[in-house]
């Protein structure tokens, strides 16, 4: 009864606040507590918590807010208080403990989150927590690109891209989007500045900002992608080959006798190279552990001329890289 009376005496107080304006401090009503060096002594639990959750913008009242906040009292015990904000945009949480309000916060569907930051609640008062939230802006702009390999030029497809954009009321939002089949990703924002990163498996993360954007305007942002690992089959290439020496340029790689298979393996970022794997015909040939990556292929091939050649290098616990060369040889 005595928590009910002293928090209708002190509504009035509250409304007067409210339109004077809305503390974003906590507003202590009532008596105050004892407190000994800092120290809770009583652990009672018959304070009030109370305030208005309004739009930032309007100063309407937002209706079904969710107002939550957690208390830990001289124990240790902790306390997580949620309420719902009334048509008025008001909420009340009776029979609080004694102790410090370690955080608390406010949300609302299309507002942005505000948490508060942390204060002590005494024996027997009313303490009165008015809350404004910001609306969510217009996303009448867009943050658009083509996401490449740098190495072959060659479109990235599902690239993870983030937006993180800071609107007009200093308000961090963070969107994302993935690439189409041609490397292209399209994300609208509001007003403000942004920035805006990919990360990608196989490759090197890459971001750009921080950028300006106004309503209505749409901004290119490009990537260009350096893959953590490029593999490459260095010998042989298109062109005629014999007695592992190239005699003249062919569309396409045709070997007499013998050849050394050539490889390049370099990574630029993740964990280093472990092995390489070379393959023919899909049977595994030999396992390189370290530079030079130099196979000599002299097997006999009388009734097969059509060969594939495979390499893979290998990383512990990360992506692979795998290049593949058709090839005519004989004998």
């Amino acid at each position: 009864m005595q928590t009910k009376s002293l928090l209708k005496k002190d509504l009035a107080v509250g409304i007067i606040l409210l339109f004077v304006g809305i503390p974003i401090a906590p507003t202590i009503i009532g008596t105050s507590s004892r407190i000994r060096n800092q120290e809770i002594i009583s652990g009672y639990k018959n304070s009030v918590l109370c305030g208005f959750v309004t739009d930032n913008e309007t100063n309407e009242p937002i209706q079904d807010a969710q107002v939550r906040f957690w208390v830990r009292d001289g124990q240790g015990n902790d306390y997580d208080y949620e309420v719902l904000s009334n048509v008025s945009g008001f909420y009340v949480i009776e029979n609080v403990t004694e102790g410090y309000c370690l955080e608390y916060g406010a949300w609302a569907d299309g507002y942005h989150m505000y948490t508060g930051p942390d204060f002590y609640i005494g024996e027997n008062v009313t303490i009165w927590v008015n809350i404004s939230l910001y609306p969510f802006q217009p996303e009448t702009s867009q943050v658009c690109g083509l996401v490449h390999d740098n190495y072959t030029g060659e479109p990235i497809v599902n690239a993870d891209i983030i937006v993180h954009w800071i609107d007009i009321h200093r308000q961090l939002n963070n969107k994302g989007s993935h690439t189409d089949e041609n490397g292209f990703y399209s994300i609208r924002i509001g007003t403000g500045k942004f920035s805006v990163n990919t990360n990608t498996e196989a490759y090197i993360d890459q971001g750009f900002g921080w950028i300006y954007i106004n309503d209505y305007e749409t901004v290119w942002v490009n990537f260009s992608l350096d893959p953590e690992l490029v593999v490459e089959i260095l010998k042989p290439i298109n062109g005629f080959y014999y007695k592992n020496k190239m005699v003249f340029p062919f569309y396409f790689p045709v070997i007499i006798g013998s050849v050394d298979i050539e490889i390049n393996a370099t990574y630029f970022g993740g964990n280093p190279i472990d092995h390489v794997e070379i393959k023919i015909d899909n049977s595994s040939k030999y396992n390189f552990t370290s530079p030079p990556y130099v196979y000599h292929w002299d097997e006999k091939t009388l009734f097969r001329f059509h060969h594939t050649i495979e390499v893979t290098v290998h990383r512990n616990y990360d992506s692979e890289a795998v290049k593949k060369l058709q090839v005519w040889k004989f004998f």
